[in-house]
Formats: C-alpha cells, structure tokens, sequence
C-alpha cells in the first residue's frame, strides 16, 4: 500500500519572492466502476445535501479507500476518466467537474448525536495541473471515522450499482436499504423517509406523488442494481399514513461478474489474509472456505480486539476466528462461482512467481559474495567477518527494497514462511525485522 508523506500542500517562497506551490505526495488512481463503497451506517442514516452529480464524484473517491487505511491518500486522477465514469459529457466536461468538486468543498455533512451538531465538509483540498487534465485530490480528514479504520457496523456495495441510477432519491434509497439487506426487511415513518432522502418541504407532500417516487426508484433499484424491493402502507394514524415497511431482496438478474473484477476480489481477499501473516497456501485454503465478507469481518473483529490487547500470534488468531465466527458474521457459506475459485489460483500462481523472483535476488547476492571468497588470495578472519558483516547488511537492505515495492504496489509482503527452505535466509529475515530500516 503506497505511504501518504504529506496530508496537506504547502507553500514555498522562490527567490524573486513568489509563493510555489508545493503539491503534497498523491496516489495516481484509476478508478474503475466494480470497487467497493465501504461505508459506516453512520453516515448512510445521516441526511446528505448532494445532487446526482456530486454523489458519484464523491463516492468514486470513496471508492479508493480502503476500510483498514490509518489514513486518507490524496489521489491524482484523470479529469476525463473521471468525467466518463460519472457520466458528465459535453466539451465542458473539465468545467463541470471542477464545478462539481467546488460545490463539494461547499457542502456540509450534518451529523447530530444528543446534544452535539457536526458540520462536515466533504473535500479537503483539489489542485488542479493545467495542460495535464488531472487533479489531486483528498477527502476532508473528518470523514475519516465513517470511511476508512472501519470494524464492524459497515455496509459496502460495488459503485457500479449506483453509478447508473438517474436520481439521487434513488441512490439514497438503495443505500437504506441495502444497509438492512439481511434483515430483509426496513420500516421507515413517512416523515423520516422524506428527511434521508433530503426532499423538500413543498415536493412530493401529497401522499400519491411519494408513492410515485418510490415507485420510480423500484423500477429502477430492480432494473440496475443487486437488490430489489416491494412496499406496503405499516401504520396509519386516523387516514394519515405514518409509516411504510420495505422488504428486501436480493436481486440475481444484476450479480454478473467479469474476469478482472473476479481477479480483483480475488486479489484483495489474498492480500488481506497474507499481510496478516497466513502463508499463501493456507490463505487460498482459507479463501476457498469461507465468504470474502466472512474472513473480512472475522479479521476486523481480530485486529479491534488487538487494539486492547497484544495477539502475538496473529495469523493463528485470524485462523482461529474464522473456525469459529468470532465476529457472528451472516455470511456463512463459500462463494459458489468456480471462476473465483479459479481466479484465486491464478493469483496464488503470480504470488508464488513474485516470491520465486524476489528470493533470486537474495541468491543473487550471496553467490556474488561466494565468488569474492573464492577470490580472495589471504581470507584473515577479520576479512572473512567484513564480508560476512557487509553481504547480511546488503541482504537486509535488498529484503526492505523488496518489502516497499510490494508494499507501494499493494501486494502482500514477503512473509517469513515464504523463505522457510533455507536457514541462512531466515536469520536475515529476523535481522530485517528487527532493523530500523522502514516497511
């Protein structure tokens, strides 16, 4: 995972007395439409001032987030792209998402809990490279709580299934509902209603015009998205109706996958499970088992319970965690899709190969050092401990090479079973590990 070095830009004084602008580290992201929305039930159940627009601009962000991430990247992305996956089209597509991204940085998040009012703005700062096309980005550091460290109370969902939707009533909708997809089943008073999905006080107040939103979005939830829904009048008071009952369904017609989103998920749930120190092997046994939300849950409720206590053996706690469901999870039964299974050995395959790559270069150093012994026409034993001394130090400092590239490129690092095979290897990976050198 690439390391954020700055949170926020900085200016600069040059010589003539002009302020540069110096731009903070970013993450360069390609955002593709099958990433997972991860957010706290928080924040779906708050009310949200967002057009249609705004909502796919900032959830397409939300999108590169990662629920384990200690903290927000700033992301450099391509306006265009940007534009095509949120659907703005036209010429001025570059005004109209830089507009977009205006407004956001205007808008507030409300959040209220007893006797406190939150205000929370969603974009902490845009910079915009002039001639490239691109703008670096990131989200205000105070949405933090309800996106990224997440542990249990969550609800995710591919952006795909909302980035088509035409109204952001609809969105809001989904978004309710999806929360309570396993309850089956979510009531709502009429006045709570109107106020999630942020209607205004003179739209939609006869009774029939919000059943015919409601209507719309049911068309429109069960035509796009992974779930579908009916409704019914719950309670009147006198003729007024007070409160409706949805009741929730999962929607097959909409759960198609291609090749590079099964390789994606694929990759994420191996990722999780080896930097967690699970060998490979086990981590594809352990995939193949059990639901990707399953061994997810099961590995937050593991690192909360971390928090407070000291777990020496991790990899065996997670292990045992997923045997017995400690963290209660729902989704108790494997993923029934043989081209998962087939897409985890693939990766399993590329890991391995990274790893047989990786250990040639520790090889490679060694047999060069061998080759100076082989050379040396008086090997004294304080020349024999020079080499030695210097061949572990050029070791340790190719293993945290190779740890940060892995690291930068968001695969899972080389673990300590992976070089297992060779004693002399290990005692360089216990040096490593207890170096200074960063990770």
């Amino acid at each position: 995972m690439v390391e954020q070095v700055t949170d926020q830009e900085e200016l600069d004084v040059e010589p003539d007395g002009q302020l540069a602008l110096t731009m903070p580290e970013s993450v360069e992201a390609n955002i593709k439409d099958y990433y997972w929305v991860n957010q706290s039930r928080e924040i779906i159940n708050a009310q949200q001032d967002l057009d249609l627009t705004e909502r796919r601009l900032i959830f397409s962000l939300v999108s590169l987030v990662q629920p384990d991430d200690e903290e927000f990247k700033t992301y450099t992305v391509s306006i265009k792209d940007l534009a095509n996956l949120i659907g703005v089209e036209g010429k001025s597509f570059y005004e109209r998402v830089e507009r977009a991204i205006d407004q956001l940085q205007s808008k507030q998040l409300k959040l209220s809990h007893e006797n406190t009012r939150q205000k929370i703005t969603w974009v902490q700062s845009a910079t915009y490279k002039d001639g490239e096309g691109r703008v670096t980005i990131k989200l205000s550091e105070d949405l933090a709580p309800f996106f990224r460290n997440l542990k249990r109370a969550y609800t995710k969902f591919r952006l795909k299934n909302v980035l088509k939707l035409k109204s952001e009533y609809n969105w809001r909708l989904y978004e309710l509902l999806k929360e309570r997809e396993f309850r089956k089943e979510r009531i709502f008073k009429v006045k709570e209603l109107r106020h999630l999905l942020n209607i205004p006080d003179d739209k939609y107040k006869m009774l029939k015009h919000l059943r015919e939103l409601i209507d719309r979005a049911k068309v429109e939830l069960e035509e796009k998205t992974d779930i579908s829904f009916t409704y019914d009048i719950h309670k009147r008071v006198g003729r007024s109706v007070e409160s409706f009952i949805f009741r929730i369904n999962k929607n097959t017609n909409n759960q198609h996958s291609d090749q590079e989103e099964i390789n994606y998920d694929a990759e994420n749930l191996l990722q999780m499970l080896l930097e967690n120190g699970i060998h490979r092997k086990k981590a594809v046994q352990l995939a193949k088992a059990y639901h990707p939300f399953y061994i997810e849950e099961n590995i937050r409720h593991v690192r909360s319970m971390n928090a407070g206590q000291s777990i020496r053996n991790m990899a065996g706690y997670i292990v045992k965690a997923l045997e017995e469901n400690y963290a209660n999870s729902l989704y108790d039964t494997p993923i029934d899709d043989p081209m998962f299974g087939l897409e985890l050995r693939n990766v399993e395959q590329g890991l391995e190969e990274a790893s047989n790559t990786d250990i040639e270069v520790f090889n490679a150093i060694v047999a060069n050092f061998k080759g100076m012994l082989h050379r040396l026409s008086d090997p004294t034993p304080e020349r024999l401990k020079e080499i030695a001394e210097e061949r572990d130090r050029m070791l340790i400092e190719a293993l945290s090479t190779v740890q940060k590239k892995r690291k930068a490129q968001r695969k899972p690092p080389l673990l300590y079973d992976d070089i297992a095979g060779d004693p002399y290897m290990k005692a360089i990976y216990e040096k490593w590990e207890n170096s200074s050198l960063p990770f």
